[in-house]
């Protein structure tokens, strides 16, 4: 006879207490459990109650609260609530799906991709971790957690401890997990950040080589293992070791503290610069800092014979491509006499013999704010030889873009005197692509594209750019028939942004734009959303876009005051009245829906006057109308909205649901083949916008979603 489900109540969450276990230590136990009071998923952390009684155990408990919910990370654990129910502590935490590290190396070694986007991911969030003055002290592979989609979170901050807190131990005590402590740490001195290096060293060492750095058969034998700090060279245990990420692990697991990584800042740093050496595929974790335009000339033929002129031609196309793909530069082919101002500028000269082919290039940037002369980023020599010409060429652009982005890369990080920054110009540049960005059409995304990157001209540095250039390629995903590239460079642009400042809300906001539009990721989107919320209670886009997320999802009872909020942060953006409008009927308050309405037609109309081209504003405003049974006034303004960007996708998109609303199916049908064919990305909007409910049925709206 199959046992019946126990749900069991504990303050406002609801689990089995079998079933829904998902772990268990001495002092505390971790269920998975429902928020019944917002809906959500949350793995609850519960202090088991005789630990209640235990002050060092209480105070862990309290401890791990207060410093988790401190650190706004994506790849630290999100702390919801902590509280008590009838004198019981609790933690309710973002639940994660996924295997803990320890679980992963029991099956098998990492690769070196893996292996390395792991680390970077571990290492940026222990990065803030010290930024903040805190020490892990417990950092081992059951404290990492992969997610079953490759991200990485930092767990249990239950030993963490502040630089200016006082010890929770007993003198003498070993606290953390001894088979990846450093030396000081088994001898109970005073930690630092370098103890967290040593320990981040024990745990990737194992995660590459597939064994213990200082193995032993009993506690006292690996506590002198550790102490010696004498581990076997990892290229001994797992012949091909990298040299480079070899050097790192050692550095790590230096006896003296002094010849460590000092913090994970520095880790950081290295373990990017390894990455880059190693070619790693991913540029999620190790965003580059370059942007812009570069302009590859015509290469010169050192014996100008037609097949080395026709190999020059094709080799520079295939560089265009591959550059393209795999950095975040604009990149053209010049005809020799175009201007390169504010560009790089690669110059190359060719020499091909027989089976030999070699390049010498140069590569330069004009000098910025329109100033005369170049700087050399630098130069190279690559020279390859072999039978077929196609592989010939294949290994030269690939050795090429190797090089290019090398260069690239060490000017980005050390740029020259004469490349003079200006923050604030590129803050200023970035505010004002960002309005652009929200007035709608297409053009309006490519200039707002533009000027983020006159932005990061002034700044590379600049975080509210990247932040902005993630939303801008999440819209150009939308806009340009749904290529997932874009959602890509969105979140590299966005992590890149974190890169600098992991409090930038903006970004945060982005990442969640990018999460939601990727196959509907809606809890990662939330996660990001409420983050930046936290970070910045005036990001007024992570209200609006949670808003109308938790709207699509049913939740019109938190969706109502984030959008409420959204509205009071940014007026003008109607888009934020009409979600609520909707959000207010179906929560039956048919009276302030109207009122909603009725703001929004006056700030859309009262914008227009100062910003006529606000196609967001104006195509809004048509939909207000028409959700008031204003038909003609609706029409009119969607005739103004056309006649204004007759050619735009994004117009005929939301005139197409104008017309909708107003019961005119074969008009809106016509607009919305119009919005796909301009490359409008139609499949989410078909399958979730209410507003087209009365096309649903139709052969032609079936075909465009075929």
């Amino acid at each position: 006879m199959m046992r019946a489900s126990l749900a069991m109540r504990f303050a406002h969450f609801q689990f089995d207490p079998e079933k829904d276990r998902l772990g268990e230590g001495p002092s505390s136990e971790v269920f998975r459990a429902v928020d019944l009071r917002l809906g959500r998923t949350v793995a609850l952390k519960i202090l088991r109650p005789h630990v209640e009684f235990d002050p060092q155990a209480k105070q862990r408990f309290d401890r791990e609260a207060k410093h988790t919910s401190n650190l706004a990370h994506a790849n630290i654990a999100t702390v919801y609530e902590y509280g008590q129910d009838r004198g019981t502590s609790f933690i309710a935490m973002e639940f994660l799906e996924g295997r803990t590290l320890d679980k992963v190396l029991k099956v098998q070694r990492l690769e070196y991709e893996e292996g390395l986007r792991i680390a970077l991911q571990v290492a940026g969030a222990l990065k803030l971790v010290h930024e903040r003055g805190l020490i892990h002290r417990d950092l081992k592979p059951a404290n990492i957690m992969v997610l079953d989609g490759g991200a990485v979170k930092l767990l249990d901050f239950g030993i963490c401890r502040s630089t200016g807190e006082s010890s929770i131990t007993q003198e003498g005590m070993l606290v953390g997990t001894v088979l990846y402590m450093s030396p000081e740490q088994v001898l109970s001195e005073d930690l630092s950040t370098r103890s967290d290096v040593f320990s981040l060293g024990s745990v990737f060492y194992h995660a590459f080589t597939g064994e213990l750095p200082f193995p032993g058969k009993a506690f006292p034998e690996v506590c002198m293992a550790i102490l010696d700090a004498k581990p076997k060279a990892p290229s001994l245990v797992r012949p091909g070791f990298p040299p480079r990420l070899e050097e790192f692990l050692l550095r790590c697991l230096e006896r003296e503290k002094d010849k460590r990584y000092p913090h994970a800042g520095a880790v950081y740093g290295a373990l990017a610069a390894i990455a880059d050496n190693m070619k790693l595929s991913s540029s999620a974790e190790r965003p580059s800092a370059v942007q812009g335009k570069i302009v590859i000339q015509p290469f010169r033929v050192q014996n100008g014979e037609t097949v080395a002129k026709d190999f020059a031609s094709s080799l520079r196309k295939d560089l265009r491509t591959e550059l393209a793909r795999s950095t975040q530069l604009d990149v053209d082919l010049a005809d020799g006499s175009s201007q390169t101002s504010t560009a790089f500028v690669l110059r190359g000269t060719l020499d091909l013999t027989g089976t030999r082919a070699s390049i010498d290039y140069v590569l330069e940037r004009a000098l910025p704010n329109g100033r005369d002369g170049s700087t050399k980023v630098g130069e190279d020599h690559i020279e390859r030889t072999d039978e077929d010409e196609w592989a010939l060429q294949a290994t030269l652009v690939g050795q090429l873009v190797r090089s290019v982005k090398k260069k690239l890369s060490d000017y980005a990080n050390s740029p020259p005197p004469e490349e003079k920054r200006d923050p604030l110009k590129a803050d200023e540049l970035a505010r004002r692509a960002h309005e652009v960005l929200h007035r709608g059409t297409s053009k309006h995304l490519m200039a707002a594209v533009s000027t983020f990157r006159q932005a990061l001209q002034e700044d590379p540095n600049c975080v509210l750019a990247h932040a902005g250039l993630g939303e801008a390629l999440v819209r150009k995903f939308l806009y340009w028939d749904g290529d997932v590239k874009f959602l890509q460079e969105a979140r590299d642009s966005s992590q890149r942004a974190l890169s600098f400042d992991p409090f930038s809300a903006e970004a945060h906001t982005s990442l969640g734009f990018a999460s939601q539009m990727s196959g509907g990721d809606s809890d990662e989107a939330q996660r990001e959303y409420r983050l930046a919320i936290q970070i910045d209670h005036e990001e007024w886009l992570a209200h609006r876009l949670l808003g109308a997320l938790l709207g699509r999802l049913g939740n019109h009872e938190a969706a109502s005051p984030l959008l409420q909020r959204a509205i009071a942060l940014r007026p003008t953006h109607i888009g934020s009245y009409d979600h609520l409008y909707g959000i207010l009927c179906r929560l039956d308050r048919y009276t302030e829906a109207i009122e909603i309405a009725d703001r929004g037609i006056a700030a859309a109309k009262k914008h227009l006057v100062t910003v006529a081209d606000d196609q967001e504003a104006r195509l809004h405003m048509a939909m207000l109308l028409a959700r008031m049974g204003l038909g003609d006034d609706a029409r009119a303004v969607v005739v103004q909205a056309r006649t204004r960007s007759p050619k735009d996708a994004y117009t005929s998109f939301h005139s197409a649901c104008v017309h909708a609303l107003l019961g005119e199916i074969e008009l809106a049908l016509t607009l919305l083949k119009e919005a796909q064919e301009r490359g409008f990305y139609l499949r989410p909007e078909l399958s979730r916008n209410s507003d087209l409910e009365l096309l649903r049925g139709r052969r032609e709206f079936a075909l465009l979603m075929a």
